[in-house]
């Protein structure tokens, strides 16, 4: 119980939350390790669970008409995902998966709402965690309409960097990520977006790697 308590503490939306709100959060979840590749649920799946990330990397994906997956967002520690239940009891817009090895809380939708109720300050930082989700797809349509691949991909290496990004014994930073799902989290082909890499390469501020990247001097990318 604890423990489970102290995960959920470190969650932005749980701050300041009292013990006994805790124990009732704690006693309406679940706690699931996966795999890489679990799939926790697929676009038009039942809005039924709200998930909160303890451990690992969960991306965000949807397909769009012409079968093109886009990456939407990539998760770690202490962010939400799936909180759309909360707005709307319709069907999910896209999918969620597991990029390595994670430990994720879920809460049943209706027993999360039933809390939210109860709570007036938690039910509008939930209000506020949609508002700034919205806000994050407005700002990363607008820069696929009117900012430059060579823009796109820096100002995004930057981000993941800031969020994801695991220090290495070298000094830089290392992210998690392959060529693909930097092309599709920057609307770009995967053709550009290695011949992009390739000239940060040149610049000194990009190393590729297996399934990661290396950024010696991510305050320098922009």
């Amino acid at each position: 119980m604890q423990t489970k308590i102290w995960h959920l503490k470190k969650a932005e939306l749980f701050k300041g939350l009292s013990e006994a709100q805790m124990t009732e959060l704690v006693a309406s979840s679940a706690m699931l390790r996966c795999q890489r590749r679990h799939r926790f649920y697929f676009a038009d799946d039942d809005s039924d669970r709200v998930y909160l990330v303890k451990e690992g990397k969960i991306r965000l994906e949807r397909t769009n008409e012409d079968g093109r997956e886009i990456l939407l967002d990539i998760l770690g520690p202490g962010e939400i995902f799936g909180e759309l239940a909360l707005a709307d009891e319709g069907t999910r817009s896209h999918s969620a998966e597991a990029i390595e090895e994670s430990l994720v809380c879920s809460f049943e939708r209706d027993r999360f709402l039933a809390i939210l109720q109860r709570n007036p300050e938690l039910a509008f930082r939930g209000v506020k965690l949609i508002g700034f989700r919205f806000r994050q797809l407005e700002a990363r349509f607008e820069d696929l309409v009117f900012k430059p691949l060579a823009e796109r991909l820096c100002f995004t290496l930057e981000q993941l960097a800031g969020r994801h990004g695991i220090a290495d014994p070298s000094g830089g930073v290392r992210l998690p990520l392959t060529q693909k799902d930097l092309a599709t989290l920057i609307g770009a082909s995967r053709e550009a977006v290695a011949e992009e890499l390739a000239r940060l390469k040149r610049a000194g501020l990009v190393q590729t790697g297996y399934r990661s990247l290396l950024l010696p001097h991510p305050d320098r990318l922009c």
